[in-house]
């Protein structure tokens, strides 16, 4: 009888023993320092500050933001004084309110670049989204031209 017993050796690491040893992202020294609270706060601030020299006040600025907004989310001059107060035990700016802060504001997105900056993320504006659109169709139109001469030359090789 022969001896099937094959010794088995292998170069690379059992599979299911790296599976274990691998952190899970949430416990990686890789994950992102998302502390932004002192600099999203300072974009609002300065934001407001801006707009006021533009001739938009803060109580302007909330009725804009509360055209906006469902009733029940309406909020008060008092409420973003508090947000932006250091001093005040709930002084940050909730989520929610952004979209009607950025368009009551007319626009101005700084403090939403603090927070996608923060995920390595950029925002576009209209005229960039366009400008990236136009450059993916001119590398799609390049890219199909290759292709197309590709094709041509193997065409030639058949006659």
């Amino acid at each position: 009888m022969e001896n099937n017993d094959k010794k088995i050796t292998t170069i690379q690491p059992d599979l299911f023993q790296q599976l274990g040893n691998q952190e899970p992202d949430y416990l990686s020294e890789n994950a992102p320092d998302l502390d932004i609270e002192q600099e999203f706060m300072g974009q609002v601030k300065y934001v407001l500050r801006q707009s006021k020299k533009r001739g938009l006040s803060r109580d302007r600025i909330i009725e804009r933001m509360n055209l906006c907004l469902p009733e029940e989310l309406h909020i008060t001059k008092r409420q973003l004084d508090a947000w932006c107060a250091e001093s005040k035990e709930y002084h940050h700016f909730p989520a929610i309110y952004l979209p009607a802060f950025i368009w009551a504001v007319r626009g101005v997105l700084t403090p939403i670049e603090v927070l996608t900056g923060a995920l390595d993320l950029v925002v576009l504006d209209e005229q960039e989204q366009l400008a990236a659109e136009l450059g993916r169709s001119m590398l799609t139109k390049v890219q199909a031209s290759k292709t197309e001469r590709l094709i041509k030359k193997k065409f030639e090789l058949y006659k």
